[in-house]
């Protein structure tokens, strides 16, 4: 299936509201590449952004991350743990939701 002709969501946004993309795109710049903003390598970053778009469940985030990514040298192996480690704690949210219903069966009050 080609997907060149299918819009991204920010290609929507750009076009509906220029000054929301301005304002995203400058958010980013800040976070991104902000001189005071680099305790984390631009890899190390992007690794978070497949992380979190994997857990929150969003296809076309993670592959706009994944791409820059390996744009910028990230190995298909740190690309895959990010995931892998994404997967784990998405888990573990499961557990902790589930935690008060779980409590409620082990007490027996029905």
């Amino acid at each position: 299936m080609d997907n060149s002709s299918v819009q991204t969501p920010m290609d929507l946004m750009k076009v509906l509201s220029p000054e929301g993309t301005r304002t995203y795109m400058d958010h980013r710049a800040q976070i991104m590449d902000n001189p005071a903003l680099q305790s984390l390598t631009a890899e190390q970053k992007l690794l978070i952004g497949i992380g979190v778009a994997s857990a929150l469940q969003s296809s076309t985030c993670t592959m706009m991350w994944t791409k820059q990514a390996v744009k910028a040298g990230v190995s298909t192996a740190e690309i895959m743990e990010a995931i892998l480690v994404a997967r784990l704690m998405k888990m573990a949210t499961v557990n902790d939701t589930a935690a008060e219903a779980m409590a409620w069966l082990q007490s027996g009050d029905r």
